[in-house]
């Protein structure tokens, strides 16, 4: 029998890990570590931001997410309903 991390940890939906990076030379380097040394964490959703970003008046356009497109990585500003708002 196999059982979801939703259903063993009581999730409603997917989690959302989001990494506060310097800035997005950071992010680039941060996702480029995760990915060289595969510690990529199955059914959790990961984006990235950088401190300015939250700091702006709404955080619309404040969350990035890196893309396969064409073979190679690519940093996509993204929108997400954040803690189902």
């Amino acid at each position: 029998m196999k059982i979801s991390f939703l259903e063993i940890h009581g999730f409603s939906g997917l989690p959302q890990l989001i990494l506060v990076c310097e800035d997005e030379k950071h992010m680039a380097e941060t996702f480029k570590e995760i990915v060289t040394n595969q510690v990529e964490i199955p059914q959790i959703k990961l984006y990235f931001t950088t401190d300015l970003r939250q700091n702006k008046e709404t955080l619309e356009d404040t969350l990035v997410e890196f893309k396969l497109v064409d073979g190679k990585y690519k940093m996509e500003n993204i929108e997400l309903k954040l803690l189902g708002m």
